[in-house]
C-alpha cells in the first residue's frame, strides 16, 4: 500500500513538473517546422500544445497552434477544416487582444477563401490581417506582413502582374527585416518562389531564374512542401518557354514530393500542368492520365470546399440577423422589411417543399420503373441527310435477312456502349453495320420507336442513369464529367438532354436519389 502511495505521489510531482517546463515557443517552432515537411507529424505535436495550453491558461500558444493545423488542413486541401480551426484561432485572440494571432487565422481565412473563389471575402480577410499587425515591427510583425502580403497574390489574375508584383517584393522586403537569419531564410524561400513565378508568366525568364536559383539555394532538404513549389514553379517557367519535356521531369518531381507527404492541394495544380505539358510533347495518353487524375483529385475535396463555402454563407447569413436584430428597437422599417422578407421566404419554402415533393415522385418512378419512353418525333435532319444518301422506294421495304443483321448490329451497338462515343452519328452508325442511312433510320423507327438521334439520347441517359442509381460513386462526380462520360460536347447539352428525358436536372436528380436510394 505504501509502494502504490509513494508511486503516485511520484507521478504527481512528475506530471506537474512537466507542465510547469512544457517549452510552449520550442515545441511551436517544432511543429511549424515539421507542417512543411510531414503535416501527419506536426499534428501530434500540435495536440500536445493545446492540450498543455488549455491546462496552464496560454491562449496565445493556443491560438497560434490552430492556426497552424488550419494551415497543415489547408495543405491537405480540406477547406471546412481550414476554416474551422482559423475561426477557432481567431475567437481565442479577439477574446484575449492578441494582434498577431488575428492576423494569422485572418491570413488563413483569406487564403482558404480564394481557393473557394469567394474573392472579396479574401481580400476583406487578408486586410483586416495587415491592419492586425501593422504597426508591429518586431520579427513576428514583419514575419506575419510578408506572409499575408504572399496570400494576397492568388486574388490575382496573369493580366494583374504589376500588383503581383508589387506584393510579391512588399513580401520580400518585410522578410529581410527578420533579424533571425534561419527564418528570415526559410520564409524568403516562398518569396523568391512568388517572384520566379511571375516573372516566368510575363516572359522574363531570366530574372525568374536568378529568384529560383535564390530559393534553392535557401531552402532546406527536408522542407517537402516549399521545395515541391519550388520544382512545380520551374516546370511552369519551362512550359512557359515552351519547353514541355523539362516542365514535365520538374513537375513528375514535385508531384512525388506532394504525394509523399499528402500536399493535395498542390498535388490539384501538378497534375493540371502535367497533363497541359504533356499535350504540349504529343504524349496524349499520359495526357489523359494526369487529366483524370486531377478530376479525381478535385472530385475527392469537393464536398469539403461546398461545406466550407455553406459555412461561410451561412455565418454571414447569422452575422446578419444579428445585426438586424440589433437595430429592431430603432428602426421600425427593418420590422416590415423582416415580415416581408419572411413572407417571401415562407412562400420560396413551400414552393420548395412542393418541388422537392415532386422531384421525389419522380425520381422514385424512374427508380422503379425507369426512364418512360418519349414519343416518336420526325427528325427533318435525317430528312436532309437522306436526300444525299442511297435511294430508296418511298415505303422502304427491307428483306427480313437485312431488318435481323440491323437488329443484331443494333444489339451489339447497345452492349457495347459505343453510343457514349462524342463522333458518334446516324452515318458513322450505318458505316459501322454496312447499311444505308435510311435503312437503319427505318428499323429504329420500327422497333425503338424513336428518331436517331432520340434513340442515342435515351442510350445515354438511361446509362448514366443506371450508373447513378447502381454505383453511389458516380453521384460524387462533376456535371461536366457526366457530360464526358455519355459523350456529350458540353455540360450545358448533357444537361438539357437529361432534364428533357428525366424531368429533371441532373444535380436535382442526383440530390434526390441521395434521399430515397
Amino acid at each position: 500500500m505504501k509502494k502504490k502511495i509513494i508511486f503516485f505521489f511520484f507521478f504527481a510531482i512528475s506530471t506537474f513538473t512537466f507542465s510547469q517546463n512544457f517549452d510552449f515557443e520550442g515545441q511551436y517552432k517544432y511543429a511549424r517546422s515539421l507542417a512543411s515537411k510531414n503535416p501527419d507529424s506536426s499534428e501530434i505535436i500540435l495536440n500536445s500544445i493545446i492540450d498543455s495550453a488549455q491546462k496552464k491558461k496560454q491562449p496565445n500558444y493556443l491560438a497560434k497552434a490552430y492556426y497552424l493545423k488550419s494551415f497543415n488542413s489547408y495543405l491537405k486541401s480540406d477547406a471546412k477544416a481550414t476554416l474551422d480551426f482559423a475561426e477557432k484561432a481567431l475567437k481565442i485572440s479577439s477574446e484575449n487582444n492578441y494582434g498577431p494571432g488575428k492576423a494569422l487565422a485572418y491570413r488563413m481565412q483569406g487564403t482558404q477563401y480564394a481557393k473557394l473563389g469567394l474573392l472579396k471575402e479574401a481580400s476583406q480577410s487578408l486586410n483586416k490581417g495587415l491592419d492586425e499587425i501593422k504597426n508591429n515591427d518586431s520579427d513576428e510583425g514583419h514575419e506575419l506582413k510578408g506572409m499575408i502580403y504572399n496570400s494576397f497574390l492568388i486574388l490575382f489574375n496573369e493580366n494583374e502582374y504589376q500588383k503581383k508584383e508589387s506584393y510579391s517584393k512588399n513580401a520580400v522586403r518585410e522578410f529581410q527585416k527578420i533579424k533571425n537569419i534561419p527564418r528570415r531564410n526559410e520564409l524568403l524561400v516562398s518569396a523568391y518562389t512568388n517572384l520566379g513565378y511571375n516573372l516566368s508568366e510575363v516572359k522574363k525568364f531570366n530574372e525568374a531564374q536568378s529568384y529560383f536559383v535564390k530559393a534553392l539555394a535557401f531552402v532546406g532538404h527536408d522542407n517537402h512542401y516549399l521545395r515541391a513549389n519550388i520544382l512545380h514553379d520551374i516546370g511552369f517557367s519551362f512550359s512557359q518557354q515552351n519547353k514541355p519535356d523539362s516542365a514535365v521531369s520538374y513537375y513528375q518531381k514535385a508531384l512525388k514530393i506532394a504525394s509523399q507527404y499528402g500536399f493535395s492541394e498542390k498535388k490539384i495544380e501538378i497534375t493540371k500542368n502535367l497533363e497541359t505539358a504533356y499535350k504540349q510533347i504529343g504524349d496524349l495518353p499520359n495526357a489523359q492520365k494526369y487529366k483524370l487524375e486531377n478530376l479525381e483529385l478535385k472530385d475527392n475535396v469537393s464536398y469539403s470546399q461546398k461545406m466550407a463555402v455553406d459555412k461561410t454563407f451561412s455565418q454571414k447569413e447569422e452575422n446578419f440577423n444579428k445585426q438586424l436584430s440589433e437595430s429592431y428597437t430603432t428602426s421600425k422599417g427593418l420590422i416590415t422589411a423582416c415580415i416581408i422578407l419572411l413572407l417571401i421566404l415562407g412562400i420560396i419554402i413551400f414552393y420548395i417543399i412542393h418541388l422537392r415533393k415532386k422531384y421525389k415522385n419522380t425520381v422514385t418512378e424512374i427508380y422503379e420503373k425507369g426512364i418512360t419512353p418519349a414519343s416518336y418525333e420526325a427528325d427533318p435532319q435525317e430528312s436532309a441527310e437522306d436526300q444525299t444518301g442511297i435511294s430508296v422506294p418511298a415505303d422502304i421495304k427491307i428483306s427480313p435477312e437485312v431488318e435481323g443483321s440491323i437488329l443484331l448490329g443494333l444489339q451489339v451497338f447497345e452492349e457495347s456502349f459505343d453510343f457514349n462515343n462524342k463522333n458518334i452519328s446516324r452515318y458513322n452508325l450505318s458505316n459501322t453495320l454496312n447499311v444505308n442511312t435510311k435503312y437503319l433510320s427505318a428499323v429504329i423507327k420500327k422497333h425503338k420507336k424513336f428518331n436517331f438521334n432520340q434513340y442515342i439520347n435515351h442510350l445515354r441517359i438511361n446509362y448514366i442513369v443506371d450508373k447513378l442509381k447502381n454505383e453511389p460513386q458516380y453521384r460524387k462526380y462533376k456535371i461536366n464529367h457526366l457530360a464526358e462520360i455519355t459523350g456529350y460536347s458540353s455540360h450545358s447539352a448533357f444537361s438539357l438532354e437529361f432534364k428533357k428525358i428525366t424531368g429533371l436536372h441532373p444535380s436535382a436528380f442526383i440530390k434526390t436519389l441521395d434521399e430515397i436510394a
